[in-house]
């Protein structure tokens, strides 16, 4: 998979193979990393986190000029 770094909420992913983790950004890790780590956030972390995303996905469809009907 292509890493497109594209929300800047960087999570730790483990490397396959390997001991090692890397800083990777939520959407370029895989589901299982997300799930483990959504379950890991209280419920303040979540919603920065919603919002974050959402600041961003705005920020991308201006840039674009993308809107869904």
């Amino acid at each position: 998979m292509e890493r497109r770094n594209l929300s800047g909420i960087y999570i730790l992913q483990k490397i396959e193979k390997s001991d090692k983790q890397i800083p990777t950004c939520f959407e370029d890790c895989k589901e299982e990393t997300q799930d483990e780590w959504l379950d890991s956030l209280d419920t303040n972390a979540l919603k920065n986190l919603s919002k974050q995303l959402g600041k961003r996905l705005r920020t991308i469809g201006d840039q674009f000029d993308i809107v869904v009907e």
